[in-house]
């Protein structure tokens, strides 16, 4: 049976030097929910998803996603193999087309879903022949979106 939460963090602290990054998060997202995190700048957006794909360990407290302790090193592997993180910077590859940066990702990735790539390209508006570097802001988003569906959806269908 699954874990009921996707996301569960409890008193979840990041100090960094003198600074309080994280000051005590207590979060529970319940597993086939739509989150939307939100907050000022630094007010812990990246530290928290940094801690919570454990790329960072936390000063106190616990967080779990998926079930799993993220602060174990085991378990943050199983994490990011499970999930998708689309960050503000969007790092593509500018030089590349949409067809050839898909098909260079693709590559790596056994789980690689061709259906959802497919239907999400054509839901998103990308075209292949397009270079990366002349897409939109919006579209670059569309793209990292792509990546994560058809990336992370072997067990699931949005």
């Amino acid at each position: 049976m699954t874990d009921p939460l996707a996301i569960h963090t409890a008193a979840l602290r990041k100090r960094s030097d003198a600074i309080d990054a994280l000051g005590g998060l207590d979060l529970s997202v319940p597993s086939g929910s739509i989150f939307g995190f939100l907050g000022r700048n630094g007010a812990g957006k990246t530290t928290t998803i940094k801690l919570l794909l454990g790329l960072a360990r936390p000063t106190a407290g616990q967080a779990q996603v998926l079930g799993l302790d993220a602060t174990d090193p085991q378990a943050s592997v199983t994490i990011r193999q499970r999930t998708a993180f689309v960050s503000e910077d969007k790092d593509l590859i500018d030089s590349m087309t949409v067809d050839g940066i898909v098909a260079f990702t693709a590559a790596f990735f056994s789980t690689w879903r061709q259906d959802l790539e497919r239907r999400y390209r054509r839901q998103f508006d990308l075209r292949g022949d397009q270079r990366v570097k002349t897409l939109s802001r919006g579209a670059r988003s569309k793209l990292a979106l792509l990546y994560a569906a058809a990336l992370n959806c072997a067990h699931q269908d949005f």
